[in-house]
C-alpha cells in the first residue's frame, strides 16, 4: 500500500485525478480516496493535524509496516522558481536544531533541498532550505512506524522573494497537476523498494 498525505484538498486533487482515486463514504474524521494499490488522506494545515492524520490512517485502515507513505504539496523558497518541483533531502522542525535525514530513491530526476516546517506562515525565505508547515510532522509520525526509507517528500514551489504565498486552490492544484509526472516517478520508486524490504537503504 501507497499512502498520500497532502495538508490541503487543492493539494491531494492532482493524485487523486492522477490516479483515480474515488472517495470513501463515511471516513468519520478526515477525507480519504482509496484505488486497489493507494490511499490519499487530507489532514488540514499545520503539523499537529497531519500527525493526527498519520496515526488515524494507521489505525483505521491497520496500515502494515512495510508500505510506503508520500507527502505531497506546496512550499516556499527564497529563489526556485514557482512550479518548482523538489525532493526533500532533510526536514527540520523551526524550533528544533535536530534534522531528520531522509532516503532519496535510485534514479531520481528531481532536484533535492533541506525542508524546515514553520509553525506558521513565513516568507523571511532562505537560499539552502524551504518552507512548509506539515512535513516534519509527517516525518516524524511515519517514522515511529515504518522505516524511514519508506517515507518521501515532495514539495513544489508555490512562493518565493518575488511571487507571495499562494491563496489560489485551482493555481495551487495546476502547480501539484504539472508535476504529477515527476512526482508519480518518485511514488513508483518509494513502491518498488517497499517491495523489497530486504534490501539495504
Amino acid at each position: 500500500m501507497l499512502i498520500w498525505t497532502c495538508a490541503l484538498h487543492c493539494e491531494a486533487k492532482p493524485v487523486i485525478d492522477f490516479y483515480r482515486l474515488k472517495k470513501l463514504k463515511n471516513p468519520n474524521h478526515f477525507d480519504c480516496y482509496q484505488n486497489d494499490q493507494m490511499l490519499c488522506v487530507v489532514s488540514g494545515m499545520g503539523g499537529q493535524n497531519m500527525q493526527q492524520a498519520v496515526n488515524w490512517v494507521i489505525e483505521t485502515f491497520k496500515i502494515e509496516s512495510g508500505s510506503g507513505w508520500i507527502n505531497i504539496g506546496i512550499a516556499g523558497h527564497l529563489s526556485y522558481p514557482v512550479g518548482t518541483a523538489l525532493l526533500v533531502s532533510s526536514v527540520s522542525q523551526h524550533d528544533r536544531s535536530t534534522a531528520i535525514f531522509l532516503h532519496p530513491p535510485e534514479h531520481n530526476t528531481l532536484a533535492s533541498c533541506a525542508l524546515s516546517s514553520q509553525q506558521k506562515e513565513n516568507t523571511d525565505y532562505q537560499a539552502n532550505v524551504i518552507f512548509d508547515l506539515e512535513a516534519y510532522a509527517f516525518v516524524n509520525s511515519v517514522k515511529a512506524f515504518s522505516p524511514l526509507h519508506h517515507c518521501q517528500c515532495v514539495k513544489v514551489i508555490s512562493d518565493n522573494a518575488d511571487t507571495p504565498p499562494q491563496r489560489n486552490k485551482a493555481v495551487i492544484s495546476q502547480l501539484i497537476a504539472d508535476t504529477m509526472p515527476a512526482i508519480h516517478e518518485v511514488a513508483m520508486a518509494l513502491q518498488k523498494r517497499c517491495e523489497a524490504p530486504n534490501l539495504e537503504h
